[in-house]
């Protein structure tokens, strides 16, 4: 689920229990029922309530389509010649690489991201790197490392190797 998703999801999932809470209040008549029903004569023709509306509704559409779309695997499935369908999780190649690519000198903190396509895995690394190191040398060894470890853990090509710097800072 992305960051998106969860954001709505905590929105809905708050105005969710606001409505519960005020169907609590109302059905054990801790607020007169009289004044909940002035309260709503007053909401027609308010341009406030139409915009929460809609706002919730489109909140609603939302989760149901992610709710309900297929999303990515969990697990990368390669096909060999001989040994048939492999099947190896995405979280696993996402660990492993991020594992070797710390051990890349001057860089830390990697979080990978993996695709298949066409039988070749895309990656996306986010890193933070040291100051003083030279970055298109580390990118370049990076993506080398990425390409020969994955080429011999599971045998296939790697193909595109996206590698993003989001700090340049100190090892904490």
């Amino acid at each position: 689920m992305s960051i998106f998703d969860r954001i709505i999801l905590t929105f809905y999932t708050c105005s969710m229990a606001v409505a519960a809470i005020l169907t609590i209040i109302v059905s054990l008549n801790l607020v007169p029922l009289n004044e909940f029903v002035a309260f709503a004569s007053r909401v027609p023709g308010r341009w406030e309530y139409t915009v929460g509306g809609a706002v919730l509704l489109l909140m609603s559409i939302r989760l149901l389509v992610a709710g309900w779309s297929r999303g990515g695997s969990s697990d990368l499935t390669i096909e060999t010649d001989h040994e048939g369908l492999i099947h190896v999780s995405r979280g696993a190649m996402e660990d492993y690489i991020e594992s070797f690519t710390n051990d890349v000198f001057g860089v830390f903190g990697a979080r990978a991201k993996v695709k298949m396509t066409n039988q070749k895995i895309n990656v996306h690394i986010n890193a933070s790197i040291e100051p003083g190191i030279n970055i298109p040398d580390t990118t370049d060894e990076v993506k080398r490392t990425v390409r020969k470890n994955i080429l011999n853990v599971i045998g296939i090509e790697v193909g595109d190797v996206e590698l993003y710097f989001k700090h340049i800072k100190a090892k904490e």
